[in-house]
């Protein structure tokens, strides 16, 4: 990674197609270091025809943050953009990337007449979570988990 922070007008966001998607596993593993290759690629193999997107920020050809998300209708709010694996490389922070990600997003939920976008984050992240208030974004409910079969509680790692 070029530790060297561009300036925010250089950073260029341009979607993903499908092929591509795999070239986010470096950043993914960086904010997940237990995640392996193995374990995204399988993943991402039953994602990607479930209509599993990615937009990426690039400073020249160098990924420095990068949001997955997928388009789907729900009962409870009709169409939505579902905001998934949202994350920005920590020496380009505080650069408006993460703003720009969100604003591509938000273009992108209006274009696809979408009603809500959604997203998850860990009840610890503050950062994360002040940053998504700054965004417009409110906690409108808790994110329950369960490991089927079993009554021990999920883990990030």
């Amino acid at each position: 990674m070029n530790r060297k922070k561009a300036a925010p007008s250089r950073i260029v966001l341009r979607e993903l197609a499908p092929a591509q998607i795999p070239s986010i596993f470096p950043l993914m593993h960086l904010n997940n270091p237990k995640l392996s290759k193995a374990f995204f690629t399988k993943h991402l193999k039953d994602m990607l025809p479930h209509g599993y997107h990615a937009v990426a920020a690039f400073d020249g050809q160098e990924m420095v943050g990068v949001s997955g998300f997928w388009l789907r209708s729900r009962f409870w709010c009709g169409r939505q953009l579902d905001i998934d694996n949202f994350f920005v490389h920590p020496d380009y922070r505080k650069l408006g990337i993460g703003k720009k990600l969100i604003q591509w997003l938000e273009k992108r939920a209006l274009a696809e007449k979408c009603e809500l976008m959604v997203l998850d984050t860990y009840a610890d992240y503050f950062l994360a979570q002040r940053f998504y208030h700054r965004e417009g974004f409110i906690a409108t409910g808790s994110h329950f988990t369960k490991i089927p079969g079993s009554n021990v509680p999920f883990s990030r790692g």
